[in-house]
């Protein structure tokens, strides 16, 4: 059973805001005597966010693809429009090539080119009837989301306005929290079980930081933080995952073989005191005695490891109190480049292959059947194609994207034949829309209830297809939905036979990438920057994932937590050339992984790694060395200076 939404002054006014801005909208479009008024109203709510920074970020970047859109559609629609096979591969091309690009761009802009490919599909499938109305019909799509776009930006932006910059400082010191309160646990030293969900839940609140961040550029808030302060924030944050990590695997080998030295515990139990009460002084970690024996050397890197974290948690401290604060002095901090990110070339182009494919299924049966409403079913498949091409699995989605598209049909229909015969004038119909938008414009302000409400809310407004004069076909009406619902069966089957994966697939598909990273780092260490953004960003999206893999999997994505560790340890070995015979084996270890070789790291790897360990006198590049071992052979022998000269 569904339980409903819980709604609060905060949905109330959302709601009220986002009727208005769509009524505005309307009025403005009913004044000008555009032809499709209610794509203005349904931009308000696709445009509308509950922040409202969220808004206008989204309400530019949907107006700039819309434009992009619409242009590639004037220049094809009429050279093809007599070759309805090329216009159909030629738009279905267009669609999947944005999509493609939409994917590997990461960032915010990848909404430009989602809304560039499925707005030719929604201009240039429905128009192929007219071909000479093209750029017409284009100008009034441009025009129309411009009005819907700017409608929503400014009521959101004026009416009791929710400050990104806010409630990414909230966040913020919501996610420090969670992340001393997992420190905590690790230093407790008695295995927790709360470890792994803590981390797991860490690296979820760090990507829900980049997304938010993404944001305040378009802010309303006087003061914002600059995008070094966010970027060094997420960056301290994200590389907490594997250091503490580390020290958790550092304190459960040392206490399975006793208590640990009593120097040890006593710095252990320090920071963990700093951890739980920030206003202790930082804890000084006094230097570990000279190492003899492995258990020496396991101590002397969980010595090393407690120092990084006393630094690493101080400043992110520092970080987020001035990033909760715009008032508080503020760190310099020098502004970095572009951060690359994790590129998956092959699920972008599955992605688009399914797109290509669906569109492509759907013109075909069109023009086959020579059926009036298959342009909705190619222009329909094509908008639920790219909405969910970010998920690993987009079928369930599609799925509920079908399943409330169906539920609006009925009130709809309400709508057209038994509410708005009977309204004259636009207050009236402002009165008639009311009760529904309000409805379930306050659901839609609710997390969880988003993905439901919006394909309601979309099914809804383009059904009623409001228009300055009120005309409705109940064997047109019908058709449409048949067209639409045929239009998300199609992708929702090619997207389940091309593109669908699960979490399990995506973890392996992420080690992968990171064993090529790390063949490609252990032999250039020059790609030291590169690296370490991918990385970053690859922790957030395989930590995130953890909870949805079943047991099986779960070792996948622990793994390759620990394969993260390894490369935090080769950034920190001399690249001269004393370790290059062990980097050589590193990276031949790594590509036999890549080529689905024997996954056990070779003897011989392990006999490199204990020969630099007694070579290595510095105490960075030692317990560099010891934490590769222990990630690279974590269930070997202690090293031994016995076993060496074996």
């Amino acid at each position: 059973m569904i339980a409903m939404p819980r709604i609060g002054l905060r949905e109330t006014v959302f709601s009220l805001n986002c009727f208005a801005a769509a009524m505005l909208a309307l009025f403005l479009s009913f004044s000008l005597g555009l032809d499709r008024p209610f794509w203005a109203m349904m931009t308000v709510y696709i445009t509308s966010q509950p922040l409202s920074g969220a808004v206008r970020s989204k309400a530019v970047f949907r107006l700039i693809g819309t434009v992009i859109g619409g242009l590639v559609t004037v220049l094809l629609v009429p050279m093809l429009v007599n070759a309805p096979v090329l216009l159909s591969l030629a738009l279905a091309l267009w669609v999947a090539g944005c999509q493609f690009v939409s994917l590997l761009d990461r960032t915010p802009r990848a909404y430009v080119f989602m809304l560039a490919g499925y707005t030719a599909a929604l201009i240039g499938f429905p128009s192929v009837l007219h071909p000479e109305a093209i750029f017409d019909t284009a100008v009034l799509r441009v025009q129309e989301i411009g009005i819907g776009v700017l409608c929503a930006a400014i009521v959101h932006s004026v009416v009791w306005p929710r400050s990104v910059a806010g409630v990414y400082g909230a966040r913020a010191r919501a996610v420090l929290a969670h992340a001393e309160s997992w420190i905590a646990d690790i230093l407790a030293v008695e295995a927790s079980a709360r470890t792994s969900p803590e981390r797991r839940r860490l690296a979820a609140d760090v990507t829900d930081l980049h997304v938010t961040a993404t944001h305040i550029p378009f802010d309303t808030a006087r003061i914002r933080p600059t995008r070094a302060l966010l970027t060094g924030l997420q960056d301290r944050l994200v590389q907490l995952i594997p250091l503490v990590s580390a020290l958790e695997d550092r304190l459960r080998s040392l206490t399975a073989e006793g208590p640990l030295p009593a120097g040890v515990a006593e710095s252990v139990a320090g920071v963990r005191d700093w951890v739980l009460d920030p206003t202790l002084d930082a804890p000084v970690i006094p230097p570990p005695p000279a190492a003899s024996d492995w258990c020496g050397l396991v101590t002397l890197n969980l010595t090393m490891r407690l120092a990084e974290l006393v630094e690493a948690l101080g400043t992110t401290r520092v970080l987020v109190a001035a990033v909760a604060d715009p008032e508080a002095p503020r760190p310099v901090i020098a502004e970095g480049g572009g951060r690359p990110l994790h590129r998956d070339y092959g699920l972008a182009l599955l992605s688009a292959t399914a797109t290509f494919l669906t569109i492509i299924g759907c013109c075909a049966v069109w023009i086959v059947t020579a059926w009036p409403e298959g342009a909705v079913a190619a222009m329909i498949a094509a908008v639920v194609c790219c909405f969910f091409a970010t998920l690993d699995d987009p079928v369930p989605a599609q799925r509920g994207f079908l399943i409330w598209t169906l539920v609006s049909v009925p009130l709809i229909a309400v709508y057209l034949f038994a509410i708005l015969p009977a309204i004259d004038g636009f207050v009236m119909l402002c009165l008639a829309l009311a009760p529904s938008l309000l409805a379930m414009g306050a659901a839609m302000a609710v997390p969880s209830w988003y993905g439901r409400m919006m394909p309601m809310l979309i099914s809804f407004a383009g059904g009623l297809a409001l228009t300055n004069m009120y005309s409705v076909d109940a064997a047109g009406f019908f058709n449409g939905n048949i067209a639409q619902v045929v239009g998300i069966v199609a992708a929702m089957t090619m997207t389940r036979l091309v593109r669908s994966i699960g979490a399990g697939t995506a973890i392996r598909r992420l080690r992968h990438a990171g064993w090529r990273d790390l063949a490609a780092l252990a032999e250039r260490p020059a790609l030291l920057p590169v690296w370490r953004s991918r990385m970053l960003d690859r922790v957030g999206l395989l930590a995130g994932r953890v909870g949805e893999v079943e047991d099986e999997d779960r070792d996948d994505a622990v793994a390759a937590l620990r394969e993260l560790r390894i490369g935090y340890n080769l950034v920190q070995l001399t690249p001269g050339p004393e370790h290059q015979a062990l980097r050589t084996s590193l990276a031949g270890w790594f590509r036999q992984l890549v080529e689905g070789r024997d996954p056990a790291p070779p003897p011989d790897l392990l006999d490199a790694i204990d020969r630099a360990i007694a070579q290595s006198p510095e105490p960075d590049r030692l317990a560099a060395l010891v934490g590769l071992r222990r990630n690279v052979f974590p269930a070997a022998p202690g090293w031994t200076e016995e076993r060496l000269a074996a």
